[in-house]
């Protein structure tokens, strides 16, 4: 990610870090990873899931006690400081979804699909390898920032052998909501959330065929 933005996300989990927002703290923890399967340290993706906690934190958690019109902490933050326009907005534009890595382009590139969204989406020139290879499937976040998109750090790779599962969900979803935007948004995230659980569940019991794991509710 630009450090930029890095810099800006990183304040405001320090800033609501803090001892007299401990509770949420661990309220959000426990609501997260009851959703997305329980992590452990000893896990080969704890940094990395960790990492995705931190930004759905601060971009996306509301209290139990507030409605879905509460402001998020990021939005919080921004009402008693300052930050540079073009980085706010970049933030608030993050998107949330299901990735595909498909390599590099002919200018060395690094390449990804939007599954959920169906758009092809080009890093930027200075952006790092991520640590994938080509035809990975993973959920994580990308922000578009003077004109160039960047990956936040918290991957989740998805297994191989779910592949073909993912994309045939997602194209429901988007076929779902093609005609109407309302509710895509939960329907988007509550598809990742169970996709995150199931990629919990296969890491446990990896002897078990992915596709009596990979089971999403009929539309």
């Amino acid at each position: 990610m630009h450090e930029s933005l890095r810099y800006l996300l990183e304040k405001v989990l320090i800033k609501y870090s803090e001892k007299d927002f401990y509770d949420q703290l661990l309220e959000a923890k426990d609501f997260y990873f009851q959703r997305t399967g329980k992590v452990f340290e000893e896990d080969e993706d704890y940094e990395s899931r960790m990492a995705a906690f931190n930004d759905w934190y601060v971009l996306e958690y509301r209290p139990s006690n507030a409605d879905e019109q509460s402001p998020t902490f990021f939005e919080k933050y921004l009402s008693d400081h300052e930050a540079l326009p073009e980085i706010i907005e970049a933030i608030k534009g993050t998107t949330h979804s299901l990735f595909e890595y498909t390599g590099t382009s002919f200018k060395g590139q690094h390449v990804l699909k939007d599954i959920l969204h169906d758009e092809k989406i080009i890093l930027a020139k200075t952006h790092p390898a991520p640590s994938l290879v080509k035809g990975d499937m993973f959920i994580g976040r990308i922000v578009k920032y003077l004109d160039e998109y960047y990956l936040y750090n918290g991957l989740r790779v998805m297994p191989n052998d779910a592949a073909s599962i993912l994309k045939k969900e997602a194209k429901k979803i988007r076929k779902a909501h093609k005609k109407n935007e309302e509710g895509r948004a939960q329907s988007e995230e509550k598809f990742l959330f169970l996709a995150e659980s199931h990629k919990t569940k296969w890491q446990h019991y990896g002897h078990v065929n992915v596709e009596k794991i990979f089971v999403f509710p009929k539309s």
